[in-house]
């Protein structure tokens, strides 16, 4: 069991387990409109969460990088209590 002291990444990580799970699922049931619309809510609250993790803590990704520096490298990483 993955043991997380940030709620947010913990946020960022169900919202993004659902997403994928949901999206196995639509690959055998496309037509499931009850499907596609927690596909819809699930998305949107995966982009918020990594948007309010990115705000206090940078890009979880080099793509998520805004600034005008190369930023990807400028913060922590969570091995050194990026995400403390």
């Amino acid at each position: 069991m993955i043991r997380f002291n940030n709620e947010l990444l913990r946020a960022v990580y169900e919202t993004g387990f659902a997403m994928d799970d949901v999206a196995l699922y639509l690959d055998t049931h496309p037509t499931d409109p009850s499907a596609m619309n927690f596909y819809h809510q699930i998305s949107n609250a995966n982009r918020e969460a990594v948007q309010k993790y990115e705000m206090t803590y940078g890009p979880l990704m080099y793509n998520g990088v805004i600034s005008d520096y190369w930023s990807w490298l400028a913060d922590p990483w969570p091995w050194e209590g990026g995400t403390n």
